[in-house]
């Protein structure tokens, strides 16, 4: 026979913006009580999530540092006419250690194993017969589905967490390494690195298509180890994941009266360029712990007043994916990135944490554009470009 619990915050979903939210809540309000529901036996799934130190407040990179797996004091990229050092805290947290603190800091808050059959804005439903009532109910169950061809590209890719027989040198993340043959798309490799001999080496893709051809991309990773001059010792672990580019507002999602409210990837809350959604996690579950009465009516009235400036940033972040996917030549959209790390320090991590100003947008548009002034035109409007989507499909 099921449980059932009454309580003031009932999450489902304990990916990354459902357990943040559960963490940065219980961390606030200790005397609330909260449910984080996850369908499997571990929150997280299986990812190493990035961030610049300055795309979060510091009372949150505080909070974050006890999840954090490693930190370095600047990243850098490598193109074929560029190749750079961005200055600035980096940090990821791998998937192990957010569901080994999680679990400490939360205890009998979670249940797992919990797949939800119905989620309305005061109740849950669980497969088992188990059921919650709660005050405010979060749905933060990730994407619900991919937007259509034509609406978005995509950003594929596959990592190997891996070791090394001796040490590989590196002493900071190699977020774009773009000196490579260009297929299928935008192609890069990023690096992580854990310690001397172990480090993330991951292929990723702005692609038209959302197939990942796991049997070449494998071979390309080994070769690429090899060319670093690299001996391979072990594979440890590998994540993969496809993620929708938008060039329209078609990937956010709002829910409505009798609905919970929606979180993260599910809301559509990530940067339409980069993919990167833990800063957006992070904002939104520091703005939710400063609420001092939560309910399912309150908490869709806050979003809304929140996602109002976020949501004027994403439409320049589509704007870029627009002359990404539709004004440039897939083997050459290098390009457009290879321009923009021209730019300084301060303006990049903005734009890594979907918080580029109006003076960083005629920064990044200024100058000789790095695609077709015709096509640049045509897609400058979302509305013209919807229309020209359209008409072809």
């Amino acid at each position: 026979m099921g449980k059932n619990e009454k309580v003031d915050l009932a999450i489902i979903g304990g990916g990354l913006a459902g357990g943040l939210t559960a963490y940065f809540m219980a961390q606030a309000h200790p005397g609330r009580s909260i449910i984080l529901a996850e369908q499997n036996d571990e929150l997280g799934g299986n990812h190493t999530w990035s961030f610049f130190g300055a795309d979060v407040s510091p009372a949150a990179l505080e909070l974050l540092k006890p999840l954090i797996s490693r930190s370095w004091a600047a990243t850098s990229v490598e193109f074929p006419r560029v190749k750079r050092t961005i200055d600035g805290e980096y940090h990821s947290i791998r998937s192990e250690d957010f569901n080994r603190v999680l679990k400490e800091k939360l205890g009998d808050k979670i249940w797992f194993s919990m797949t939800a059959t119905k989620v309305t804005d005061t109740t849950v439903l669980f497969e088992d017969g188990s059921s919650i009532d709660a005050a405010a109910v979060f749905d933060a169950r990730g994407l619900q589905q991919i937007p259509v061809n034509g609406l978005n590209g995509y950003q594929k890719f596959i990592g190997y967490d891996v070791t090394l027989q001796e040490p590989h040198g590196l002493t900071a993340p190699i977020i774009m390494d773009a000196t490579c043959p260009q297929l299928d798309g935008y192609r890069f490799f990023y690096l992580l690195p854990w310690d001397q001999t172990r480090l993330l080496v991951e292929e990723t893709f702005y692609s038209d298509t959302a197939d990942l051809n796991e049997e070449r991309i494998s071979r390309s990773i080994k070769s690429y180890i090899e060319r670093r001059g690299w001996k391979l010792k072990s594979i440890d672990r590998e994540e993969r994941g496809v993620l929708p580019i938008p060039l329209t507002s078609d990937a956010i999602v709002t829910s409505n009266a009798g609905e919970p409210v929606l979180l993260g990837m599910r809301a559509g809350f990530f940067h339409a360029t980069t993919g990167f959604s833990l800063p957006d996690a992070v904002r939104f579950a520091e703005f939710l712990a400063k609420a001092p009465e939560l309910t399912t009516p309150t908490a869709r009235e806050s979003l809304a007043k929140f996602r109002r400036p976020w949501l004027s940033r994403q439409r320049f972040y589509r704007l870029l994916n627009r002359l990404l996917f539709q004004a440039s030549e897939p083997s050459l959209r290098y390009i457009v990135f290879q321009k923009f790390y021209e730019h300084t320090d301060d303006v990049i991590q903005r734009f890594y944490g979907g918080r580029t100003s109006w003076t960083d947008r005629v920064r990044i548009l200024s100058g000789k554009p790095p695609v077709p002034v015709s096509l640049a035109i045509k897609n400058f409007s979302e509305r013209s470009a919807i229309e020209r989507i359209g008409s072809t499909r």
